[in-house]
């Protein structure tokens, strides 16, 4: 049976797990403000953080439990980035804007080692208002509707690159995700599950941002090839300056930026709970056996072994916690998903 028929046949399954981990990532996130300080609200950052952190867990090991009957291996890594990518371009209002929040990839192989991989860039705006507007000279806006050719900026070793994503159009792999910031206690929040809410929704870019899917929802269409964008390998997008160049870009400055972490002491974060998000400022997290492919395409076999090798660490002595924090190159936080047919 194909990977597309699988999951089509194991759908409900799998969105309960992505919507079980969106929930469990926002309870986290509300529980760790709160932990910092009672009546801190969560902030955009602090969910990012906590659905790569909290979330890639109940993520990997629930796809694990529903994918291997049907002989399908799954590895999750995680990589939060509190800085991310900036770009400019002709026409913005302001010196630059963000790139995104978070990427989501999802990469598979079949039996053959032949490839597919899909992606979708996120930009994360919280309010439980719907619709929810945006003015429609907003950067981020224009960059996600129109395209223009842009420039790196404030982005390590990408700075001053240029890329020119085509076509140049409101895609599927570029969305934005509206966060329902009521607290869990509120007898309307989107995490008691009320129909017709969502505790993260998926929007496509817009000036009036409706969620037209539950966060979880979304990331299974993306396996489904329903959602998002596919990109080529590296060695061909290497060749042009386009949307399969800009997510290798993303991708390989974040795993770099997780290797340099774990050389100076900090790889995992095992106390989640409690921690800022710029004091979380790439940390990894990878759930998974085998390890990623991609990863060890990145960043070389080496540091990749060596990564590796960090994960059942626990992280930096308590008294050091807050020396080892440095900007460094930016990233992206990263959810990489790569499944694999086995013969068995």
């Amino acid at each position: 049976m194909s990977f597309l028929l699988t999951v089509k046949k194991v759908k409900p399954q799998l969105y309960r797990v992505a919507h079980i981990s969106v929930l469990i990532s926002m309870y986290k996130a509300w529980e760790n403000c709160r932990r910092r300080q009672p009546e801190t609200k969560p902030e955009e950052p602090d969910f990012v953080a906590s659905l790569v952190v909290n979330g890639t867990k109940v993520l990997h090991d629930g796809w694990c439990a529903v994918f291997q009957p049907h002989n399908i291996k799954i590895a999750v890594t995680g990589i939060y980035c509190h800085q991310t990518p900036k770009v400019w371009f002709d026409g913005m209002q302001k010196d630059s804007c963000e790139l995104g929040d978070l990427l989501w990839c999802h990469i598979h192989r079949d039996k053959r080692r032949d490839v597919v991989r899909n992606a979708i860039l996120y930009q994360a705006k919280k309010s439980w208002q719907q619709p929810y507007d945006i003015p429609s000279n907003d950067d981020q806006l224009k960059l996600y509707t129109t395209w223009p050719e842009f420039t790196y900026v404030s982005s390590g070793k990408l700075n001053r690159q240029k890329r020119n994503v085509k076509p140049a159009t409101p895609r599927r792999g570029a969305q934005y995700l509206l966060i329902d910031e009521r607290p869990p206690e509120c007898p309307e929040s989107g995490l008691l599950c009320i129909p017709g809410t969502y505790p993260i929704g998926s929007c496509i870019a817009q000036n009036q941002l409706v969620s037209h899917s539950d966060l979880g929802l979304e990331l299974v269409h993306s396996l489904e090839l329903l959602s998002g964008d596919t990109f080529d390998e590296s060695n061909i997008a290497s060749k042009e300056i386009g949307w399969s160049r800009v997510i290798w870009d993303l991708l390989s400055v974040t795993a770099e930026k997780a290797f340099k972490r774990s050389q100076s002491g900090y790889f995992t974060h095992p106390r989640g709970a409690g921690a800022s998000p710029s004091a979380m400022d790439g940390c990894f997290c990878i759930i998974s056996n085998p390890y990623s492919e991609i990863l060890v395409e990145l960043i070389g076999k080496e540091k990749a072994t060596k990564l590796f090798s960090l994960i059942s660490s626990k992280g930096p002595p308590w008294e050091k916690e807050d020396k080892w924090y440095d900007e460094g190159d930016e990233g992206i936080s990263v959810i990489l998903v790569e499944t694999s047919e086995s013969e068995e």
